[in-house]
């Protein structure tokens, strides 16, 4: 096979590359802000590959809850995506095959194609972006659940008395805490409860993100305190996963890690092993970068 279109779809943007499955090279050639409805993605993402060529064959990763093997987006909680049956669509519109699967199933495929961890056979890909879900691969084979859904791990409750609020609805998540939906939320917690009579800069930024929490960090007491609690939250995570999945190497990546790379792996590995029973897993950062999930929507073809 020959070119491959990979259609990695995020909660912040939408990134369509095209592969070359001989060099196994991946070039982006569209990136822009994910349109949030069902009609307005579609028209975005045919505005896209329309202008491509010569292609056998379409990966596409989704954030949300799938049915992979019939090929259906059934709900992406951070986009407005429902019931979209992007696999069909996709066919009838260009003729070519086409996989569908999570960002994280496509993450942990990857890494262990083409990243950390080639040949490592009990591994987890875990990312921090607008929320946080891992793929694991267990025995060198996939993980996938009944649907597709196995790597929803940023609904394992950290907190069950928590009051903090996940996008989902529930409460005492871990995304709810530690995503890049959640810092700014779970930030504004602690400054209105832990640090009620603490003075920080952050308190005047009226559109709190997660890289003004980290930026803040650097010369903010109070700042750098919740960025202690999200990185002592992220270890008990991995250290959950660690306990369940027995692991060799963690790779970590998404918007808010590889951005702020030290502030979030240094924490989780660093106190991974306080939070489980297994030897500790190796942690790193993703080689791959932003291009990680663009490589694993494309796996099936390379």
């Amino acid at each position: 096979m020959g070119k491959v279109v990979s259609v990695a779809i995020g909660e912040a943007n939408l990134r369509i590359s095209l592969a070359d499955t001989g060099t196994q090279s991946l070039n982006t050639v569209y990136k822009a802000a994910t349109h949030k409805t069902n009609a307005k993605f579609l028209k975005q993402m045919f505005s896209a590959i329309d202008k491509l060529k010569n292609f056998e064959g379409i990966g596409v990763a989704s954030p949300g809850l799938l049915n992979a093997s019939k090929g259906i987006i059934h709900k992406s909680r951070n986009l407005g995506l429902a019931d979209l049956n992007i696999v069909k669509i996709l066919e009838d519109r260009y003729k070519v095959p086409v996989f569908l699967s999570s960002r994280a199933v496509a993450g942990v495929l990857a890494e262990h194609l083409f990243g950390s961890g080639k040949d490592c056979r009990q591994m987890a890909f875990l990312t921090f972006s607008t929320g946080i879900e891992c793929g694991v691969i267990l025995n060198g084979r996939l993980l996938l659940g009944k649907e597709g859904n196995a790597h929803e791990i940023g609904h394992a409750i950290i907190d069950a008395n928590s009051s903090v609020q996940c996008g989902c609805g529930g409460k005492g998540h871990w995304e709810a805490f530690t995503s890049g939906s959640g810092i700014p939320v779970f930030a504004r917690y602690l400054l209105n409860t832990k640090y009620e009579d603490k003075k920080s800069s952050l308190r005047s930024v009226k559109e709190l993100h997660p890289q003004a929490v980290f930026d803040a960090a650097k010369k903010d007491k109070v700042a750098a305190g919740i960025v202690a609690e999200i990185g002592r939250i992220n270890a008990m995570g991995a250290g959950n996963m660690s306990s369940i999945f027995d692991l060799e190497l963690i790779t970590v990546s998404g918007g808010v890690a590889l951005y702020n790379k030290d502030a979030v792996l240094n924490p989780i590995a660093k106190d991974i092993g306080k939070y489980t029973v297994n030897k500790p897993p190796k942690v790193v950062i993703s080689k791959l970068g932003e291009k990680t999930v663009p490589y694993g929507a494309v796996a099936d073809f390379m």
